[in-house]
């Protein structure tokens, strides 16, 4: 991991809000299914996480359409005030003696709050970094977080209802999930513009964000994934607890003790992913990662005994780990800023369907097939279906790779270099390869300037009519100053041996040198230092007239 993100204090806060707004999470789940299970059995706990989970599915492609539209640490801290308060509601509901109805409508509304805050904090993330391995790093910090919450949430949710009852439990995630908001208050960064539509249409806002799915190569793959772990964590919900009663014979506090073994998988996986940085096979991790929750469920299903439940259980959570990194690194790289947080919204929306699937599915088979039967058959579906789609995850991988040799390319520019991830991938996704012969042009004196180029290999001349001026060679640009001021090329740019040039439309270019100031500014100063090449720069070097002296 780049130590470095340290040293960016919006970024740090965003990512302790993120670990706070998880541990109310996995807190409020064990004595939400505690509740559920004391009133009607492993089915009254399915039917709950799913009754939960419904709204929140419907809803958040709706409420995400708002974090496109919006400053997302707003929409962050909107979303850990309610849901704190809501889920602090539940602790007295309890305590006085309300009906556990009370509970369950608050649990909603919680739920419906909390919606939108992955999809959020995940289309943040990207605009606080400045490269794909950058942007990595922060997915691991992030999961290693959710994995610390993973362990913390459920082991105090255990120490709670040891020594206490429930409704402290309640009490515990409402204040983090306070906290969660603190931290983002006056979060500071440089935002991305949005673009204005003269009148908003929700409807076509949502489509837009299902066309992104649609559209962008890999997409939908990286979501159908996801939406299959998110099948397998639905039913695990209810499995844990007949596992942990049921199987194992155990109490309430076993249910905490196992989620906590998937925390301390977590972590464990944490550390993996930190080798992932700079991987190229991150589609195929994302298949071993979602693996990884299915195989143990069928292990436990065959060996339902106490230890190997815990050592599974922290298996599931390098997979947990491995799902996190992997996915949401992808689609940020994937879809771009303006619909960002609308994918990740229906990404929430499709995971709490497929979670609502999973916690009623899993009561259903167990019905069925009795519980050992039920976790094989669970087990079994993830590593079937990654087999089957090995060649298309192959596929994307070999894509995705492509456009980071072009980003790592394009980030040896200066003025490119300040570029956050969603810039610098739309930069790679837009940039054209030109093959120019030796001795020929790539532009003279007196053309239009449509393009800025980048030198991929070989060497060019800058001639200022037949002098030379200077070379240019890999990693090095040319072509900013006739777009930067409008005007026409004033000097000749010819390949002194074969050149591969990466080129960008001026529109592409113009577009991502302005959204960030510091990329503006070191545009600003390759264009002054350039225009003393410039013919006529000794009268007015600082003049927009002045044109491009490469």
């Amino acid at each position: 991991m780049n130590l470095r993100l340290l040293r960016n204090g919006a970024l740090v806060r965003a990512l302790l809000s993120f670990g706070a707004a998880y541990t109310a999470e996995w807190a409020f789940t064990v004595a939400l299914t505690l509740v559920a299970f004391a009133d009607g059995g492993a089915f009254a706990a399915g039917l709950v996480g799913m009754l939960r989970l419904l709204p929140s599915a419907v809803l958040a492609p709706v409420i995400s359409v708002y974090a496109d539209r919006l400053p997302r640490e707003r929409v962050l801290m909107a979303s850990s005030l309610v849901r704190g308060l809501a889920t602090l509601a539940c602790g007295p509901a309890l305590i006085w003696g309300w009906s556990t109805a009370v509970v369950y409508v608050l649990a909603i509304v919680s739920t419906v709050a909390f919606t939108p805050f992955r999809a959020s904090h995940s289309a943040l993330m990207p605009s606080l970094c400045r490269t794909p391995d950058e942007l990595t790093s922060v997915n691991v910090v992030r999961g290693a977080l959710d994995s610390v919450s993973v362990v913390l949430g459920p082991l105090v949710a255990a120490v709670l209802v040891a020594v206490g009852d429930v409704s402290s439990v309640f009490v515990f995630a409402g204040v983090c999930g306070l906290l969660s908001a603190v931290l983002l208050l006056g979060l500071s960064y440089e935002r991305l513009a949005v673009k204005e539509h003269p009148q908003r249409h929700l409807v076509g806002e949502i489509r837009e964000g299902l066309h992104a799915i649609k559209a962008y190569d890999g997409v939908a793959t990286v979501v159908g994934f996801v939406a299959l772990q998110c099948v397998i964590r639905g039913a695990f919900s209810v499995f844990v607890v007949v596992l942990a009663i049921d199987l194992l014979n155990g109490n309430d506090a076993a249910v905490g003790v196992l989620q906590g073994a998937v925390g301390v998988g977590a972590i464990v996986g944490s550390v993996v992913c930190s080798k992932l940085v700079g991987s190229r096979r991150m589609t195929r991790w994302l298949a071993v990662g979602v693996s990884l929750w299915g195989l143990p469920l069928a292990v436990m299903g065959l060996v339902p005994q106490y230890v190997v439940a815990l050592s599974i259980a922290c298996v599931i959570g390098v997979g947990n780990a491995l799902v996190d990194v992997t996915a949401f690194t992808l689609l940020a790289r994937m879809v771009p800023d303006s619909v960002m947080a609308r994918v990740f919204g229906l990404l929430e929306s499709f995971g709490a369907l497929a979670v609502a699937v999973g916690s009623l599915g899993a009561p259903v088979l167990i019905a069925l097939l009795g519980p050992r039967a039920a976790l094989v058959a669970f087990g079994a579906l993830a590593p079937v279906v990654g087999l089957l789609w090995w060649r298309r995850l192959t596929s994307i991988d070999a894509s995705v790779a492509v456009r980071t040799d072009a980003i790592e390319l394009l980030r040896q520019v200066p003025m490119l270099r300040p570029l956050p991830v969603p810039v610098i991938e739309r930069l790679a996704i837009a940039v054209d390869h030109a093959v120019v012969a030796e001795g020929a042009n790539v532009f003279a004196a007196g053309d239009a300037g449509d393009c800025f180029y980048v030198v991929a290999s070989g060497t060019v001349e800058v001639l200022d009519d037949a002098e030379l001026v200077r070379t240019m060679g890999h990693g090095e640009g040319f072509g900013e100053i006739a777009l930067l001021g409008g005007t026409t090329r004033t000097m000749t740019v010819r390949a002194a041996e074969p050149v591969d040039l990466y080129a960008i439309s001026a529109d592409e270019f113009l577009a991502a040198v302005t959204a960030i100031g510091e990329s503006r500014s070191a545009a600003d100063a390759a264009r002054s230092a350039y225009l003393s090449f410039a013919p006529g720069a000794a009268i007015d070097s600082t003049t927009d007239s002045t044109t491009d002296a490469a």
